[in-house]
Parts: C-alpha cells; structure tokens; sequence
C-alpha cells in the first residue's frame, strides 16, 4: 500500500515535470503495469520518484519549523538589553537559534540564553559575536 505522502510525492513530482495525464498513465503502464500510483508496491514508488529525478525533478527539502526552537521570549531584567542585542548579532549573521542555544549550554553550562544573566558570559558572546559580525562585514551597532 502506498502511503499518502508517497503518492503527494509523486504527484508533485509529475505536475513539476509537466508532464501531462497521458505520459503520467504511460510511465505507470509501461514500467509497472498499473493504472493508478496506489497501486504501486513500496518498492515501485522508490523506481518511480528515482525515474522522476532522473528526468530533472529536484525535491524540495522540508521547511518545517519547531516554533519553540526559532522563538526566544527575553524577560524584562538586567541583562535584557544585553541579550537581545546578542540576538540581534546572530541572526544578522543568519546563524540558527537552536544552535545558539547549544553553545551556551557547551560553554557556560546553561541550557538557554535567556537564562544567561551573568556578566561575564554575555560579554563573552557579545565580544565573540561583533568579532564575526566585522569579519563578516555586518555593522554590529546600526540598528
């Protein structure tokens, strides 16, 4: 049995190609002796999308989101200012939240910046972080 996501596949791939109803029913006929994608075993539907790519057809890779990953609610504090600022250098550098998060749980111990309240580890992130923004060529203080 095909899986709803195999046959969305397919038919994306058959659209973006340009191919028309009848060269569509004529690959299934021809290659696998079936009239309809649903009837294709697991094995078939990896020959078919692998015949698809052989044609031109690229898929697109997935563009889902984990909202709690790319979103960082500062709380109004001390270190606040210094954090979002922290925020603001990372993304202009177009680097991933996540892995953001990441260093600070490598370097410092604590699992999440915003958690970060200590002085010496802010400076640490800012100093390292306008270093890389000058590199790259991003002004770190135009707001």
């Amino acid at each position: 049995m095909v899986s709803r996501a195999d046959l969305a596949k397919i038919h994306i791939a058959k659209k973006e190609l340009g191919m028309s109803d009848a060269e569509y029913r004529d690959v299934l006929h021809w290659r696998f002796q079936v009239g309809s994608a649903k009837e294709l075993a697991p094995r078939q539907v990896t020959v078919l999308l692998n015949h698809f790519r052989a044609k031109g057809w690229r898929p697109k890779r997935p563009t889902t989101v984990k909202k709690d990953d790319n979103f960082v609610r500062i709380k109004p504090g001390p270190a606040a200012r210094r954090q979002k600022y922290i925020l603001a250098m990372w993304n202009a550098l177009g680097y991933d939240v996540a892995k953001l998060h990441r260093r600070c749980k490598k370097q410092f111990g604590i699992d999440r910046l915003e958690w970060l309240d200590g002085d010496y580890e802010l400076f640490v992130l800012i100093t390292d972080l306008r270093k890389r923004c000058k590199d790259a060529g991003i002004d770190p203080e135009a707001r």
